[in-house]
């Protein structure tokens, strides 16, 4: 009888004892295997581990220097799922980012579900084509945000309007955000854009 090959974790978790006792938990599950524990995702790109799925500690990013985790984390475009293990609530924008969650306080049997869970909805709905905003692409979702008119952004920035509407079609794949409103609330909540200066 041939055993299913499992499911290997990264787990970014500074805490040792919540690591200790996540690695724990899993490593008896039949599916997954933990093959790497890191503190910080900054040590990431040293471990060389492509992992099928990364657990992180949402606390360990600084969301004000990078607007979305993913092409960090999967710089090829690579699907990998990543899943936030919790211990307190976090903001709409900042779980969006992840295939599913976890929390320190979940049963046994409800973290291996959770992991389950995450794994199924990143096959179904990847998040690979999304990426991480040029400058430029910052630049025009500001003026989207602050109102202006792609012929006005196109004037102020000396390209053609058809540049405008091709940056404005990637700002809303890479996002997954395809509404003028939503594009204003993302770049207020990302600082991008002070609510004092929109018409």
């Amino acid at each position: 009888m041939s055993r299913q090959k499992k499911q290997t974790i990264l787990l970014i978790e500074p805490s040792e004892i919540i690591a200790a006792g996540l690695k724990h938990i899993i490593d008896k599950s039949h599916e997954y295997e933990i093959i790497n524990t890191i503190p910080h995702p900054g040590y990431y790109n040293s471990t060389q581990i492509k992992p099928d799925i990364i657990v992180l500690n949402p606390t360990t990013i600084n969301y004000d220097e990078r607007l979305d985790i993913r092409p960090y984390f999967c710089p090829g475009g690579d699907n990998i799922t990543i899943v936030a293990l919790t211990s307190s609530l976090h903001e709409e924008r900042i779980m969006q980012q992840y295939d599913g969650s976890i929390s320190i306080y979940d049963s046994a049997t409800r973290i291996i579900q959770k992991l389950q869970s995450a794994v199924e909805d990143a096959l179904q709905n990847p998040k690979g084509e999304r990426g991480e905003l040029s400058s430029r692409e910052r630049d025009i979702l500001v003026a989207v945000a602050k109102g202006n008119t792609n012929k006005e952004i196109a004037d102020e920035y000396n390209i053609s309007v058809y540049t405008v509407i091709s940056h404005r079609r990637n700002i809303s794949r890479k996002l997954g955000i395809n509404s003028i409103s939503g594009l204003t609330v993302y770049a207020i909540m990302n600082k991008l854009v002070d609510i004092s200066e929109l018409n």
